[in-house]
C-alpha cells in the first residue's frame, strides 16, 4: 500500500481552491449582469412562500405586498445560498412565514433573464419565483428587517 506524495496532494488542494475561486467569480459576475446594482428597490410585505435549494443556488422568498390601489401583488426575492446565510448566523426560523417584513435590494436589469440562474426542475415556490421573474418582479434582496426591527443580511454576494 503506497501513500499519495507531497506534490500531488498540494496540486490537488491548488486545484480545488481554483475551482471554488473560480465558481464565486462567475457566480458574482452572473449577478452583476442580472441585478442594477445603481438602483435600490424596497419591498414591503409578508412572507408567503420560500424555496432553500441546495447550495450553490440562491433562497428565494415570496412576499405578497398590496400596491397604491390596494391590488395585492407578488415579488420574488433572491438571496445568498443557504448555507451562506448560515455561516453568517441566519437562523432556519429568522423569517417566520406569515411575517411582516421589509426588503431591500436590487432590481434585475432590463432585458436579462434572471430565471436562467435558477435551480431545475421549475416547482414549488421556485416556480412562483420563476413566473414572477418572468414578470419584472424578482429582486435581489441584500436586507431585510423583521416586523420586530430586526436586521437580516439576505444577500451579501452583490455589494
Amino acid at each position: 500500500m503506497s501513500t499519495p506524495r507531497l506534490p500531488s496532494i498540494f496540486w490537488r488542494v491548488v486545484a480545488t481552491s481554483t475551482l471554488l475561486l473560480a465558481d464565486a467569480l462567475i457566480a458574482q459576475t452572473t449577478l452583476d449582469q442580472v441585478y442594477n446594482k445603481s438602483k435600490q428597490v424596497t419591498v414591503k410585505g409578508m412572507l408567503i412562500g420560500s424555496a432553500t435549494p441546495q447550495p450553490p443556488y440562491s433562497v428565494y422568498l415570496l412576499i405578497s405586498t398590496r400596491d397604491a390601489k390596494g391590488n395585492v401583488q407578488h415579488w420574488a426575492v433572491e438571496g445568498d445560498s443557504i448555507a451562506e446565510l448560515h455561516k453568517r448566523g441566519h437562523k432556519d426560523d429568522s423569517l417566520p412565514m406569515g411575517g411582516f417584513m421589509t426588503v431591500i435590494g436590487h432590481p434585475a436589469k432590463p432585458g436579462q433573464q434572471p430565471e436562467e440562474r435558477m435551480p431545475k426542475p421549475i416547482r414549488g415556490a421556485i416556480e412562483r419565483a420563476f413566473d414572477l421573474a418572468k414578470q419584472g418582479r424578482l429582486i435581489y434582496g441584500t436586507e431585510i428587517i423583521v416586523a420586530d426591527g430586526t436586521k437580516v443580511p439576505f444577500g451579501a454576494m452583490l455589494k
